[in-house]
């Protein structure tokens, strides 16, 4: 078909011009006359009428000279360098995230080391306490007295043993006085454990 080149040879040719590697960005457009002199439109303006034609004709023809052209060609380039870049970063943000998986499972191991330790304080708090109670001037002069009485039963259950003769004179003589002298040396300990405590409490303590 002869005569003036279509609006797709005009649209091609003034997109390939401001695509040009010496305007900067290739996604940058400027208006401005068309030139034919330099830049990419110097292999289009170096070709006859006819083949201009036959370029406009064929589809595959103008995309292998549009494909051919410098600037489509950094745009390929800067296209490879974003996609290494993008390939980088995820490779980069794969390793960050089994890092932060290695801490995170670090600190739930310190968490639980942490409420381990946490619980056996307490526990030994509690102990603590409980020992501190029995330790208490109160608590020794009460079990006194009540180890005084056990004493005490037990000397009366050796005497009513001698009385139905399960005992021999020495055997009840011995077991006999040692409960005795037992019961009166607690009874003895409780009573003056007891009568410091009713001083301290007097004194204000």
């Amino acid at each position: 078909m002869k005569g003036k080149p279509g609006k797709g040879f005009v649209w091609c040719t003034q997109n390939i011009a401001v695509m040009d590697t010496s305007l900067g960005s290739p996604h940058t457009t400027f208006p401005g006359p068309l030139t034919t002199t330099g830049g990419p439109l110097a292999e289009v303006s170096s070709l006859s009428r006819s083949e201009l034609e036959d370029l406009l004709e064929c589809e595959d023809k103008m995309a292998a000279l549009v494909a051919s052209m410098p600037p489509l060609a950094t745009i390929r380039a800067q296209c490879d360098s974003l996609v290494a870049q993008n390939e980088a970063l995820a490779k980069a943000t794969l390793e960050r995230s089994d890092e932060y998986e290695r801490s995170r499972d670090a600190a739930i191991r310190k968490v639980e080391e942490l409420n381990n330790l946490r619980q056996s304080f307490t526990d030994l708090t509690l102990a603590q306490t409980k020992a501190s109670e029995l330790l208490a001037p109160a608590c020794i002069q009460e079990s006194l007295v009540v180890a005084a009485m056990q004493s005490e039963e037990e000397s009366e259950e050796i005497a009513d043993q001698f009385l139905r003769k399960e005992l021999g004179v020495e055997a009840f003589l011995s077991a006999y006085l040692e409960k005795r002298i037992e019961t009166h040396l607690r009874k003895f300990k409780g009573e003056r454990l007891g009568a410091q405590l009713d001083e301290l409490h007097r004194a204000g303590f």
